[in-house]
């Protein structure tokens, strides 16, 4: 499951999420758009994201590890 398909099932905005995780919208928004790799990001930012969206850190990197 993509960022986008988590962030629409629990309905935030990339905003929102960058606010409450402190990852900077600009990262976000290159993560979601495919410009940056997941995979390629740093454990910081994928705890950050898994914390707030609730869903564990392979969940995030899950399709592009596949």
């Amino acid at each position: 499951m993509n960022i986008n398909e988590i962030l629409k099932e629990k309905g935030l905005t990339k905003y929102k999420l960058s606010k409450l995780s402190g990852v900077p919208y600009a990262t976000l928004n290159d993560i979601c758009n495919g410009t940056a790799r997941i995979e390629k990001c740093s454990a910081d930012t994928l705890y950050r994201l898994s914390k707030v969206l609730n869903v564990t850190i392979e969940d995030l990197i899950d399709d592009v590890m596949k």
